[in-house]
């Protein structure tokens, strides 16, 4: 299978069970909210935070495995593919163990001074972040076996793991509630399902990795490390300024607050499903390509940007044309009155986010991350500025306008150095070429959906605009996409299936 079609493929099962999570959250959401109550769901809510704390230590090794594992799956070297796999789980579950461990022992103290829990649910929030750093250990587990697939491109058997790790907790969530349970019963679940999944996926490695003989090229335990440590300084930076705008809600606000800025905030983090396919796909055929290949780099680079831009900008621009019609429907009018400018000021914070996702990975193919890891610094401490000025003034705005003032930062650095230093791209080609069918098409579509905003009463009038709006946007963009890109959606989707 061609480079081109093993690429595609790879974007499509990736964004298909990412797809397939984002509806099954669009339907049990609501249910599981009411279930609970806003306050409670926000107690849960921060439970996933610190779970999601423990995966965090992962020392970058996610992106040595995957690289160094496509490497030697290249070269045909399941040996060399095995050391790098044990030498990924040795750094990414150490560290995740020591994070858990921490987590458990201070979980009286992040419940009462850094999330301010209140008097009567104190207990259950000491216990349920405990339950956390259990349940974030099992999931680095299922994290690391996912980067082994991701670099061995088994794309199938890695987009239904991934599928399971975002549905089965929530499903097992909506099903306590309806036998009439509540928070203890839901975190056990989520423990278990997590405990479960990670035995069933390094069960997978280990069969996928066995045999093969010794390793006949492949990285040193120190190459290996010194390699993926500085790439963990981005996820880092980017946790913080992706996560810690809840820290800073929940410490400063109350949990009703908490709940009704992260439920819309994490559906719209949800829209970068088919980026970060986009990236799970790509770093693996950039591991392929040769250092001196700058040509058909940029190329690749190109298309690549413009047809994700084309894909994505509807998305947002109906986001923030239908917010307070979409989030009354879904979640009901509390929503739709407190979370609207949180959110569209977010979903312009995404549009900058998308911008960045590829050069970001551009670097990684090329074994540099200093300038990704500078961005995401520069993004987290602009946020951590902004959020602890605006938020105790402006709340739930001033938490959205700080992120989205800091994405736009950091965008614009990482997309200098990539265009400026590997690719030698000019910015007036980028806009012309990439941002330009996805700008033009999305101005066509909020003509045609802002006029008629107001006539949304239901469900069956939303999607019929929504409908207009993409049908709008789809002829204009794919007018305006170079006839190369459209022969390559044509002739690569027979390969999809």
């Amino acid at each position: 299978m061609s480079r081109g079609a093993r690429f595609a493929r790879g974007v499509v099962w990736g964004g298909g069970s990412q797809f397939i999570s984002v509806v099954v959250s669009f339907l049990l959401l609501p249910r599981i909210i009411h279930g609970f109550g806003v306050e409670n769901y926000g107690l849960y809510l921060l439970m996933l935070t610190c779970s999601n704390w423990v995966m965090l230590f992962h020392m970058g090794a996610g992106i040595g495995v995957v690289r160094f594992v496509a490497e030697a799956s290249a070269a045909e070297d399941v040996g060399a593919a095995r050391a790098a796999a044990f030498y990924g789980a040795r750094l990414q579950l150490g560290w995740s163990a020591a994070a858990a461990v921490a987590v458990l022992a201070g979980a009286p103290t992040l419940a009462a001074r850094v999330f301010s829990l209140p008097a009567a649910l104190l207990d259950h929030g000491v216990w349920m972040i405990r339950a956390a750093a259990l349940g974030g250990f099992f999931s680095a587990v299922g994290a690391w076996a996912t980067a082994v697939l991701q670099g061995r491109q088994h794309f199938r058997r890695m987009g239904a793991l991934s599928l399971a790790q975002a549905v089965l907790p929530m499903l097992g969530v909506w099903a306590a509630l309806q036998l009439g349970h509540g928070l203890f019963a839901a975190t056990a679940w989520f423990v278990g399902i997590q405990l479960a999944l990670a035995g069933a996926m390094a069960l997978g490695v280990w069969r996928l990795l066995r045999g093969g003989g010794r390793a006949r090229s492949g990285p040193s335990w120190k190459e290996f490390r010194n390699y993926s440590v500085p790439f963990w300084y981005i996820p880092l930076a980017q946790f913080l300024s992706g996560q810690g705008d809840r820290v800073f809600v929940a410490g400063l606000r109350s949990l009703s607050e908490f709940t009704l800025y992260a439920v819309p905030m994490g559906l719209l983090q949800r829209l970068q499903m088919l980026p970060s396919s986009v990236s799970s796909a790509l770093l693996p055929v950039l591991g392929e390509l040769p250092q001196e290949h700058g040509d058909e780099l940029r190329r690749l680079y190109l298309r690549l940007t413009r047809v994700l831009f084309a894909l994505l900008a509807p998305a947002y621009a109906l986001f923030f044309a239908l917010m307070p019609q979409f989030l009354s429907l879904w979640l009901g009018g509390h929503f739709g009155d407190t979370s609207v400018w949180p959110a569209r000021l977010m979903t312009v914070g995404q549009s900058f986010g998308v911008v960045a996702f590829v050069p970001t990975v551009v670097t990684a193919g090329r074994r540099d991350g200093r300038w990704p890891a500078a961005a995401a610094w520069t993004q987290a401490a602009v946020c951590c500025v902004l959020w602890w000025a605006l938020i105790p003034r402006w709340g739930l705005i001033g938490a959205a306008g700080g992120t989205v003032a800091a994405q736009a930062v950091a965008t614009a650095i990482i997309v200098w150095y990539v265009h400026r230093r590997i690719l030698h791209l000019s910015a007036g080609r980028f806009v012309v070429e990439v941002l330009g069918p996805a700008a033009i098409g999305s101005a066509c579509l909020f003509a045609a959906v802002w006029p008629l905003r107001t006539r949304v009463t239901g469900w069956p009038s939303f999607v019929a605009l929504c409908a207009l709006g993409s049908a709008v946007y789809t002829v204009m963009a794919w007018r305006l996409l170079p006839v190369e890109d459209r022969e390559y959606l044509k002739r690569h989707a027979p390969a999809l299936n």
